[in-house]
């Protein structure tokens, strides 16, 4: 009999260690790749020529995108600690979906990059804002699935906690709707919608752990 159950647990998933070990890693290579892209708004030929005024002074923008691309990459991160801290075991249906997601959190320091450079330009902060978008709903279609019927997760983690869940997967894409609609609207530094991603996430996920 317990060979059996052995014998079904290993068909059926197998560990997360090596998933969570990749996250991590794609994850802070994408937290140092974000510095590169900020403060850096002249060339080397024309940077011992300006004054640090200047070069302070033009930085700000790329500063403050850099501030907010990495609590947002560092929100992602809750996120993810938050969803497979309850998720017992992956198939490979969540493996892949899990690869995509790091696919597109490996490409945010280059959308955010462009955002920065064109700090008041509504398509570029579209650019970035859609980028947000599909991978926030990436991160909600994840533990959807992980939490169908339980499919994932333990048999007796309460609805409450799924619930809650799902809701925080949303803050995101919900903000990042309000940024593509500014964004139509000619409305520059729609990006600074996300400032408050941060708080909503650690408010929520308090509530969940």
């Amino acid at each position: 009999m317990d060979r059996t159950e052995n014998r079904t647990e290993v068909n059926i998933g197998f560990g997360k260690g090596r998933i969570e070990s990749l996250t991590d890693g794609i994850f802070a290579f994408g937290m140092t790749l974000l510095v590169l892209g900020a403060g850096y708004p002249f060339t080397v030929a024309t940077l011992a020529k300006t004054p640090a005024h200047d070069i302070l002074v033009n930085s700000v923008p790329d500063v403050i995108l850099y501030v907010i691309s990495f609590l947002l990459l560092a929100a992602f991160w809750v996120a993810h600690h938050s969803q497979f801290h309850h998720i017992r075991y992956i198939d490979r249906t969540l493996l892949w979906l899990n690869i995509i997601i790091l696919m597109l959190v490996a490409f945010i320091p280059f959308t955010s990059t462009i955002a920065g450079i064109f700090p008041a330009d509504p398509l570029a902060s579209a650019v970035f804002e859609t980028h947000l978008l599909i991978t926030g709903l990436l991160f909600h279609l994840q533990w959807r699935y992980a939490t169908k019927d339980h499919r994932l997760v333990d048999k007796d983690l309460p609805d409450f906690v799924i619930r809650r869940g799902k809701e925080v997967t949303l803050i995101i894409p919900v903000l990042s709707c309000v940024g593509i609609i500014l964004a139509a609207l000619n409305i520059p530094y729609g990006v600074a919608v996300y400032i408050c991603v941060p708080f909503l996430l650690w408010f929520r996920l308090t509530k969940i752990q």
